[in-house]
């Protein structure tokens, strides 16, 4: 539906409009809500007192009943013919036992007819047999005979009343009854009210227990439902409860925990109820009064839970419900929000009829029409409004014109721009293309947006060539990190792939960023040649240096040695020298041979002797070796393995200095395993060499003790000199030979050896 005014002067006859709405509505609508707050509360106010009026009224009714039928039950436990009975049960007369028991039946049957809820009136014994018991039947009262008479002493109801105190009434939570085992049909809720029963000595001999329809306090409870158009509770001192809801029919019984209440209530009202709180209360949508039930003084309370209550719950939008049925008030209401609404609109259509026709101007002006004009109309601010218009109108053809002479002098400007433009790219497209080096477009989210022929070729390894439009990560896995650091600032770096490092210059952008690209293989490899071969002169130098060294202080020291110990063993063999003398000098000549073996090391490193190869085989090699260290390793629990020796063709080798080579290695392997464990040798035939493996299960190395095994003096045990593993190396290599290791530290160490055969 169209309405005129409400598109025109910009709004200014919806906020008139609205205006009027305003100050009818809120003095009306404040006025109407006092007045239904007002109302609301004094209703609430007042269902509140009622509410729990009524509850405390139908609790004080149900107490009352309570208390006087424990008045009567009180009685019963301590009449004459009670007496009567338990002296004849105790003399054994079965004459006097019968008559006390008939006069006992015809006052339990008169009080049965008394109360219309007594279900049945039992005497029980004290080992829970019935005695007596009287029935109310839709005939009438019925005086059960003694072959129907049941045993109900494992009943818990029996067990509590007995528990009780003399003089105390004893209570049952609602439930069923049950004869026989069985819950008697048709289903009758009962509670149970009993008392026990002493004899002529004051010992309990039984407990006299009434059942009640458990109607009395159903009807109650349905009763207030239907009053209220709530619901009703009922709750007993275990914890459970029955309910019943207005117009309900009883239906089948059925007693709920009370936890089940947090279902329907929220937690606040549930604990309430559960703690006995304070009554009435209001809260989340609910209003719930409750009342206890005073049974009678003498009750005693079986559980915690405290005593039986009865509550009304229904919901507080009833009270809104009532307060809608104040009808006059809001007709009212509404009439007078009409008269104000047509006031409005007929007052803004009269003073914005002349807005009407500026508006069509002035979207005609929007649409590009710039000669429009109005007519003003009266001296009032609105025609004010007119003539102002029509010179905005002036200025703005004038503008217009002037606008478009200069947009086309831009327009002139712009195309010679883009064909200036145009060259510029076509020449920029012509040097990346023919550029040596790779350059590459890349979008901020990885994506190929440009790349020459040059850049092509860097990935001319790949299965798969890149193209417009491809993710860089595909081919260059580190891209992201690359692109983080170079965001900044830009990034110069290196790209390690598997066959080929790629050089990097990455300049940010707007839109992502330009890589210069070049293929450093070939230069890194020319690089680490070089470095490679300054390291080996280096290590060179510094062993011809070391091993001068060492031949100077195997000189120098090894005579003085020998003097000192030949002095020490001839003044052994002095006269009158004391046995701690004698002791001293020989731990001094073994200090001379421990110091002597040392220096030999350092000869043995320093000047080799010439060797002398010879054919060998390997396997006789190593019989000798391992018989040697077989014994100290098998104290040790360390077994050797051999494997592929056999089949070996001989090796050319000096076969002292093989055995050396051997025998520093097995015995590194042995201390590298002092918790036991195996050593592994196998051979096997590498081109014109054979290829060693002697693989140890100890306890490994890192890659920075790998890295320095065979220098010299670098040794990671405290007794050790450090100079095994540099001349196993050295005898190696004089054979023309080489050795690997291989090792991670908790998982063992592998030496290869490679050693020429002798006829190859």
């Amino acid at each position: 539906m169209n309405i005129p005014f409400l598109g025109l002067a910009g709004g200014l006859s919806r906020r008139i409009y609205a205006a009027f709405l305003i100050a009818a509505v809120v003095p009306t609508a404040l006025a109407g809500a006092i007045g239904v707050y007002l109302s609301l509360t004094a209703l609430k106010n007042e269902t509140l007192r009622n509410l729990d009026q009524e509850v405390t009224v139908r609790s004080q009714g149900i107490g009352r009943f309570f208390e006087q039928l424990s008045s009567e039950l009180l009685y019963l436990a301590n009449t004459r013919g009670l007496v009567d009975l338990t002296a004849a049960r105790q003399s054994g007369d079965k004459w006097l036992l019968d008559a006390a028991t008939k006069r006992l039946e015809r006052d339990y049957a008169a009080l049965a007819s008394l109360y219309p809820h007594i279900y049945q009136i039992r005497l029980l014994t004290a080992l829970g047999d019935e005695w007596i018991r009287v029935d109310r039947k839709p005939a009438g009262v019925y005086v059960v005979p003694r072959s129907e008479l049941q045993p109900k002493g494992d009943r818990y109801y029996f067990k509590d009343a007995m528990n009780a105190g003399v003089g105390q009434i004893y209570v049952s939570p609602l439930d069923l009854n049950v004869e026989f085992g069985q819950v008697e049909k048709p289903e009758r809720p009962v509670i149970r009210v009993a008392t026990p029963v002493v004899g002529t000595t004051g010992e309990k001999i039984g407990v006299l227990i009434i059942n009640l329809h458990a109607d009395i306090l159903l009807e109650q409870i349905q009763q207030m439902a239907d009053a209220r158009q709530g619901t009703a509770y009922l709750l007993d001192n275990q914890g459970h409860y029955v309910s019943r809801s207005a117009g309900s029919s009883q239906g089948a019984f059925s007693m709920e925990p009370i936890e089940r209440l947090l279902e329907i209530f929220p937690a606040s009202i549930t604990r309430n109820l559960a703690e006995h709180g304070v009554s009435p209360v209001l809260d989340d949508g609910w209003i719930v009064a409750h009342a206890p039930i005073d049974f009678a003084p003498q009750a005693i309370e079986e559980t915690s839970r405290g005593r039986w209550r009865i509550a009304l719950a229904f919901p507080e939008r009833e009270l809104f419900l009532a307060v809608v049925n104040l009808y006059l008030l809001y007709v009212v209401l509404l009439v007078a929000l009409l008269i104000t609404a047509i006031g409005g609109y007929a007052l803004s259509r009269h003073l914005l009829r002349p807005l009407e026709a500026l508006s069509r101007e002035t979207d005609a002006i929007a649409s590009g029409d710039f000669t429009r004009q109005v007519v003003p109309v009266g001296n009032d601010e609105i025609a004010a409004l007119g003539t102002k218009f029509n010179s905005m109108a002036r200025r703005l053809h004038e503008s217009s014109l002037a606008i478009n002479a200069h947009r086309e002098r831009l327009e002139a400007e712009v195309r010679e721009r883009t064909r200036e433009l145009e060259r510029e790219r076509a020449s920029l497209e012509a040097v990346i293309e023919n550029t040596a080096e790779g350059i590459l477009a890349i979008g901020r989210d990885g994506v190929i947006h440009l790349l020459n022929p040059a850049a092509r070729g860097l990935f001319a390894q790949t299965t798969a060539l890149p193209d417009i439009g491809s993710s860089i990560e595909t081919y260059w896995p580190q891209w992201r990190a690359i692109a983080t650091d170079a965001s900044d600032g830009g990034l110069r770096c290196d790209v390690e792939l598997k066959n080929q490092i790629v050089s990097l210059a990455v300049t940010p952008t707007t839109d992502g960023f330009i890589v210069v690209a070049r293929d450093v293989s070939l230069e890194r490899a020319i690089l680490d040649e070089r470095r490679e071969l300054d390291r080996q002169m280096f290590q060179m130098e510094k062993l011809t240096t070391l091993g001068e060294l060492a031949m100077g202080l195997a000189h120098e020291i090894g005579n003085p040695l020998a003097g000192m110990k030949a002095v020490a063993q001839a003044m052994q063999y002095e006269e009158d020298i004391p046995p701690d003398l004698i002791e001293a000098l020989k731990r001094m000549e073994s200090e001379i041979d421990r110091l002597s073996g040392f220096l030999r090391s350092f000869h043995g490193f320093a000047a080799p002797q010439a060797i002398q190869p010879e054919a060998c085989k390997l396997e006789l090699i190593l019989e000798d070796v391992l018989f040697w260290t077989r014994k100290d390793a098998r104290s040790q629990g360390i077994d050797f393995t051999l494997s592929g020796f056999g089949d070996l063709p001989p090796v050319a080798a000096d076969p002292h200095q093989l055995k050396q080579v051997f025998l520093n290695l097995l015995v590194n392997a042995v201390h590298a395993m002092p918790s036991g464990g195996t050593v592994s040798l196998h051979a096997a035939t590498k081109g014109k060499c054979a290829c060693i493996d002697i693989r140890d299960t100890g306890v490994g190395m890192s890659v920075e003790t790998q890295s320095r095994i065979f220098e010299p003096f670098f040794t990671t045990r405290r007794e050790g000199t450090g100079l095994g593993l540099a001349i196993v190396r050295k005898i190696i290599e004089q054979h023309g030979g080489s050795i690997e290791v291989a090792s991670q530290p908790g998982h063992g160490t592998c030496f290869t050896l490679t050693w020429p055969f002798a006829w190859r």
